[in-house]
């Protein structure tokens, strides 16, 4: 078999599924393995290598830099195109697009890999493996359906619309607007890069995710449908449930102790994205006081952000600036729900054990994500995104607590996302489709 080639951005929420399923090829011991990413995954990069070495090319500095300007567009509130036009514009930089390129080319044409397994977010590496032939899969760590925009009817719900799937008279008349709206801002907004590549020779000249999928051998998505909503969607296209490693029991630890002791604790993470304004750290503050003390909880707040607290927290509250493992927590079996932002790999990590959830969405593919799982019956959102309300923190919270269909659907969803394979099937495939080549 000739060398396998992952490229990634570093950001947790493209890296994790691809480190995944390398970390697995390496836990067979298959060799010629490598992984292009930015300089501040090496180390992650390295920490998956666990049979087989994984060995690393930099992509160089950070390519996906969410600023305060673009944080401020992502987060507006759904049905609104600020966010993806930013997302669109971010990737597409001339300057960091062409590097990536350039780089990726250098790592073909060194390590002459029989298949690379690219994120969707780079068009760097998708446009170099284009250029040089190399067969690829597409990484899709978002609902896959946001990709595939003229596949899906009019009555679908628009990607970050959080429309559920079933629409009402208003809301079929809000998605066609704002469909047509998303259309025409990602137009004009791609027109100059569009310029740009073309005249650098980039035969997909506006970046259109379709096209790439199109090229690929095989694209992978990590959710099934029924999570996702189901559209009409192209052979190719293979559906894993979440990239959860192989697990051993969690070491024991200061942590895990704590865990043991409890009876019911709720575990609050908000995402590495998150930037928690005074307002709504005081919100979560004041709703996660009331479920105690009945209800432990562990809440990861960053560093940064622990100034806006309050004031001192009752002692049911933990707040830890860092987790050792969120899947260790989240497998515990004294957790008994999840708040969260609703990113595509949280999420799923919850319905994957069982946990009932609490979706805070917050920007971007969070609004959908949450909207499916109110659909799913796995959890509840909040009603008017981004704000955030104690009372109805609390008052969720509690349902999830104490009504058992949030934990049954779950559950049950969390075995048809093992059926769907995991991490095991996905390496599987990449395994047949680079012997194939």
């Amino acid at each position: 078999m000739r060398p396998v080639l992952f490229a990634s951005p570093a950001h947790p929420g493209q890296l994790n599924p691809l480190l995944a399923i390398a970390g697995e090829l390496s836990r067979r011991g298959e060799p010629d393995l490598w992984f292009a990413a930015e300089e501040e995954a090496r180390d992650r990069v390295a920490a998956n290598a666990t049979g087989s070495p994984l060995r690393f090319r930099s992509t160089g500095d950070t390519l996906l830099r969410v600023d305060d300007e673009m944080y401020a567009a992502m987060t507006r509130g759904p049905m609104t195109t600020a966010g993806l036009v930013a997302l669109a514009r971010q990737i597409r930089i001339p300057d960091v697009a062409d590097r990536v390129r350039e780089l990726t080319l250098e790592q073909i044409d060194e390590i002459r890999p029989g298949l690379m397994v690219i994120d969707m977010l780079n068009l760097g590496a998708l446009d170099a493996a284009l250029a040089r032939g190399v067969p690829y899969v597409l990484s899709l760590p978002f609902p896959p359906s946001n990709i595939y925009l003229s596949r899906l009817p009019w009555d679908y719900p628009t990607p970050t619309s959080g429309l559920p799937r079933r629409l009402g008279p208003r809301q079929r008349w809000a998605n066609l607007t704002f469909r047509a709206r998303l259309r025409l801002s990602l137009l004009g907004a791609l027109l100059g890069p569009a310029r740009h590549r073309r005249a650098q020779g980039i035969g997909n000249a506006f970046g259109d995710p379709e096209k790439y999928s199109a090229a690929a051998v095989a694209v992978f998505g990590y959710t099934v449908f029924g999570l996702e909503y189901p559209f009409p969607a192209p052979e190719h296209l293979h559906l894993f449930g979440p990239m959860v490693p192989p697990r051993e029991p969690a070491p024991g630890g200061e942590l895990t102790d704590w865990l043991d002791r409890q009876t019911s604790v709720v575990y609050a993470c908000l995402g590495t994205l998150a930037r928690l304004t005074g307002p709504q750290v005081r919100a979560f503050a004041e709703a996660l006081s009331a479920i105690g003390p009945e209800h432990q909880v562990l809440w990861k707040l960053p560093a940064a952000q622990r100034h806006l607290l309050p004031g001192p927290l009752p002692p049911h509250v933990r707040v830890e600036e860092w987790i050792p493992s969120q899947l260790d927590v989240l497998a515990h079996p004294n957790v008994r729900a999840f708040v969260c932002h609703g990113g595509a790999n949280g999420f799923h990590e919850g319905v994957h054990f069982g946990q009932p959830m609490l979706l805070t969405p917050f920007w971007l593919d969070c609004y959908d994500i949450a909207a499916r799982a109110v659909d799913a019956g796995v959890g509840l959102a909040l009603d008017r995104p981004p704000h955030v309300d104690a009372d109805e923190v609390a008052r969720k919270l509690h349902r999830l607590l104490t009504e058992d269909s949030f934990r049954e659907r779950s559950r049950h969803w969390g075995e048809q996302s093992r059926q769907a394979g995991g991490v095991g099937r996905a390496a599987d495939l990449v395994l047949k489709l680079a012997a194939a080549r």
